[in-house]
């Protein structure tokens, strides 16, 4: 009797209809788990972006701990110096000491503060000259990547700034957060009053000067000078510290520097005035710095609006607290302590900052009125006297 056959049966294969079918779920799967898989990636880099943030406000405490008061924001102007030279508004991006170069040792970065070598004269304290070695002395030093002055979320602060003054020509790391500096630059001959080396005038052109400051100062006063804690009279949990900063679209774009001490660079001026701008402001030439044209020629007039970083050109004289989260960008109180701010708080219904800026009598400007003063102001200005609820 014949044995039966135990041969397998030829398996059946997938046919090309099914195969389609498996490739078309996967491909579902994908389309729906991508969007979960970069917005948990963009959540862990907003966190380590508000991290970073605090780590700076910390190392600000620590100067003030070891200084008796925050860092300048700009040292252009030495205290005592005969003060003659032209407004910092019209310089190109000359390296100045400025707050960044100045918290380095706080930040655990001693060594690199150590590689700056300065120029101190009778009026200015820079880095040397092309005749004196300058370029190649700082260009390291400039260079440095500092990652806790970088947001993870900005896609263009791995791009340094290449487009330096001729005798600094060297290729600057960026930075993501701003001083909150303050809302206007004053005239050159109130820097000696605000020191305390004159004395300001009872009547007539500047008489309403410190008046004026109380509307304007955020932490860093003037070139050259700061505040303390016991100077803000608004309290350190009402007054903002640092706040986000976008770094420039190009190579040429000098916003968002750490070692250039410019407004737009690395501190913020005119922030919370000059319009009714607040946070990620995009209605239109909100920041003013030096070489917008360059960038314009780069990338072009549509996409820097687009990013919401169209600008004027007139000098690096305002910015923007400006970031690429959604729904607004993050600000380090003078207490240390790191909040989101968002693009819908209150602006106010203030005017520009050289009209605050060059208030020639006695009386508080119609523009700074109550009713005028927004929560956005109230947050920048560190004397105002102006109440801020919590619940603003």
């Amino acid at each position: 009797m014949p044995e039966p056959c135990r041969c397998r049966k030829p398996g059946r294969g997938f046919t090309l209809v099914e195969l389609l079918v498996v490739i078309a779920i996967i491909g579902v799967l994908v389309a729906l788990l991508l969007p979960a898989v970069q917005s948990a990636r963009e959540a862990a880099r907003r966190a380590q972006c508000q991290n970073n943030l605090k780590n700076v406000a910390l190392a600000m405490l620590a100067y003030h701990d070891a200084r008796g008061a925050f860092p300048a924001p700009v040292h252009r102007m030495k205290v005592g110096a005969v003060v003659s030279v032209p407004n910092i508004l019209q310089t190109d991006g000359r390296l100045y000491k400025t707050w960044t170069t100045e918290i380095l040792p706080q930040l655990e970065l001693a060594n690199l503060a150590r590689q700056f070598q300065w120029v101190t004269g009778t009026t200015v304290n820079l880095l040397p000259s092309a005749s004196t070695g300058g370029a190649s002395v700082n260009a390291a030093a400039v260079s440095a990547t500092i990652p806790v002055f970088l947001c993870p979320s900005d896609p263009n602060n791995a791009q340094p700034f290449e487009n330096g003054p001729a005798d600094n020509p060297a290729r600057w790391g960026r930075l993501n957060y701003g001083y909150n500096f303050a809302q206007f630059y004053p005239a050159a001959d109130r820097l000696s009053e605000l020191s305390g080396l004159a004395s300001p005038p009872t009547s007539g052109s500047g008489a309403g000067f410190h008046q004026m400051l109380d509307y304007n100062v955020g932490i860093g006063v003037v070139e050259g000078y700061s505040r303390s804690i016991s100077q803000l009279a608004d309290g350190t949990s009402n007054t903002l510290m640092l706040g986000e900063m976008r770094a420039g679209l190009t190579a040429r774009d000098r916003r968002g520097v750490w070692a250039m001490g410019m407004c737009a660079s690395n501190f913020h001026c005119r922030h919370a005035f000059n319009g009714t701008q607040g946070v990620n402001s995009c209605g239109g030439e909100e920041d003013d710095f030096v070489g917008k044209d360059l960038v314009q020629q780069d990338v072009g007039e549509a996409t820097m609006r687009a990013e919401c970083m169209w600008a004027n050109g007139w000098a690096s004289a305002q910015s923007v607290v400006r970031s690429v989260h959604a729904g607004g960008a993050f600000g380090a109180m003078a207490d240390g302590s790191v909040r989101f701010l968002s693009n819908f708080i209150d602006a106010g219904a203030v005017g520009t900052g050289e009209y605050l800026g060059s208030l020639a009598s006695g009386g508080v400007p119609p523009d700074i009125a109550d009713q005028n003063f927004g929560v956005w102001q109230r947050l920048n200005v560190s004397s105002d006297g102006k109440p801020l609820a919590l619940a603003d």
